[in-house]
């Protein structure tokens, strides 16, 4: 698959020229570290993958094109000599073209690729490249074919170079996993695409396109007409050539891929990797694009499963469109409508992130700025209450979530000591309700957990005086003492039946005595 997809270069808008902040961790103005990212070119899927990106690095992105960086720097060696002695940790590049060049001019900074097919072509073994690839593997075809028709069994993929020879065989062995025979046919020189296609006539149920120079535009509406009038399922890694005639296509999610390049590049800023250690990925979430009435047109009856999937596929298209347009509340809605369907879409979250990001931006920051300062000066209750309002205004703002769960459990930690020294001052009852409030801030407390317990288990044993003291109160009708008596009686066992019981009888009395001095009264 070429790097470009064959799709349209679109220049790029909004947040995605010149310096974007996007924060993915609660750190202070001084710490945000400044990320170089280079493009190949304008094209639209380099401008999903960025968007991907910004929406979780932890910090500003500088986005520069290749072309625009060669024309203002006519030294790029001097570019790349000034980027070293900057210190900077990493260094971002889409696209093969950039690639390439950060590869030959970076040797003591981590450059992180993505977006580019058979990134092995790169001299990986310098220690200083890691990177997302674009490749994707023949299993998320075969996968896919056994839904689209699920009494397909043989499937035939061409090719007239060793590249192509070598991705038509990458699906041996994987194919008999999923009940199929695959076979790869060369066309060698001379011979006509045609004459191959007559060859596998009688047996074929699916055709799977790999890269390779043979399937040019005549060859390709020969094999889309040869699948029509055969009802053969036409397989391919071009989203451009599904419209065109083909059954369905699969390629990466360039949002997607942006996203895991941004975790990458996140591991790599906080020192817990580095790209020795990183090496290649490969796409973990794909695009599906399904033609309908090519499909129809051969005689394939859709599940309502897979006609679900390219609906939602066809929305996120019109997500990123809107959004490449500008129109945010409109994207927004498209990408919430996805996210009610899919709960768990990077790309769909990423999106709207994003979008939150550009709408409540200056706000989100003025309460990320307020949580940063009461974390700073211990006030952990106040400091969760910010988290929490950005969290209403943006649920997936990464850095608001891992801020709020840090000063809850800093709270929380804060409260079982308190209850430690309740408990060793004689206070049992103020104690366990700091132990309480310390396991509902945060639950994961094993040390508030224990203590209770332990606790609750010292104070078992005088239960029985408790509860003496709390039914002389209730007889002596004195109900907010005998209120609070029982009270602490399921403090200590809160699954104490007599408490709970004799506690009803005494709110209830309480109630009615307070009801009988008002009429009194009035």
């Amino acid at each position: 698959m070429p790097d470009l997809d064959g799709r349209t270069p679109r220049i790029l808008h909004g947040p995605l020229l010149g310096l974007i902040l996007f924060l993915a961790f609660p750190v202070s103005a001084e710490e945000v570290p400044v990320i170089e990212v280079l493009l190949s070119s304008d094209s639209s899927i380099y401008e999903e993958g960025l968007a991907g990106l910004q929406s979780v690095v932890q910090g500003q992105t500088r986005v520069r094109y290749l072309e625009v960086l060669q024309a203002e720097h006519p030294d790029l060696g001097a570019y790349f000599n000034d980027i070293e002695a900057s210190g900077a940790v990493v260094y971002v590049a889409f696209g093969r073209a950039a690639a390439q060049l950060a590869a030959e001019n970076l040797r003591g900074t981590n450059v992180v690729f993505s977006m580019l097919n058979s990134p092995k072509q790169l001299n990986l073994k310098q220690g200083n490249l890691c990177g997302i690839s674009m490749d994707i593997g023949p299993e998320r075809f075969f996968n896919t074919l056994r839904e689209v028709d699920p009494s397909a069994r043989y499937v035939y993929a061409f090719y007239s170079t060793d590249q192509g020879r070598e991705s038509a065989l990458a699906g041996e062995y994987l194919d008999l996993q999923h009940g199929l025979l695959l076979e790869a046919v060369s066309v060698g020189p001379g011979e006509s695409f045609a004459s191959a296609l007559e060859r596998v006539k009688e047996k074929a149920d699916a055709i799977y396109m790999v890269t390779d120079p043979l399937y040019d535009r005549e060859n390709f509406q020969l094999l889309s007409d040869f699948a029509r009038e055969n009802g053969i399922t036409l397989m391919t890694g071009y989203p451009a050539l599904v419209r065109l005639g083909a059954t369905f296509g699969i390629s990466p999610d360039y949002t997607n891929l942006g996203i895991s390049t941004g975790e990458m590049v996140n591991r790599i800023l906080s020192r817990q990797s580095e790209c020795s250690r990183e090496l290649v990925k490969v796409p973990t979430q794909t695009a599906f694009y399904l033609n309908e009435d090519y499909a129809r047109s051969q005689g394939l009856e859709l599940s309502l499963a897979i006609r679900e999937r390219a609906r939602l596929a066809g929305l996120m298209k019109l997500g990123v469109d809107l959004y490449s347009e500008d129109k945010l509340n409109s994207a927004r809605k498209i990408f919430e409508a996805i996210l009610q369907k899919d709960k768990e879409n990077r790309a769909a979250k990423s999106y709207r992130s994003l979008i939150i990001e550009r709408l409540t931006g200056d706000q989100t920051r003025r309460y990320m700025a307020r949580a940063n300062e009461f974390m700073k000066t211990r006030r952990y209750l106040q400091a969760r209450a910010e988290y929490a309002r950005v969290l209403r205004l943006n649920p997936d703002y990464e850095g608001a979530r891992k801020g709020l769960a840090e000063a809850s459990r800093l709270q929380s930690e804060l409260e079982t000591n308190q209850a430690r020294a309740l408990s060793g001052a004689g206070k049992p009852f103020a104690a366990i309700r700091s132990y309480i409030s310390a396991l509902s801030i945060w639950p994961q407390n094993g040390r508030a957990r224990a203590e209770l317990a332990n606790l609750r288990g010292q104070e078992s044993a005088r239960i029985p005086a408790y509860m003496q003291d709390g039914l002389r109160e209730y007889n002596l009708r004195n109900y907010e003492q005998a209120i609070q008596r029982f009270q602490n009686v399921l403090l200590v066992n809160p699954g104490h039946k007599e408490a709970t019981e004799y506690l009803r009888l005494s709110q209830q009395k309480q109630e009615a005595v307070r009801r009988l001095l008002e009429r009194k009264k009035n």
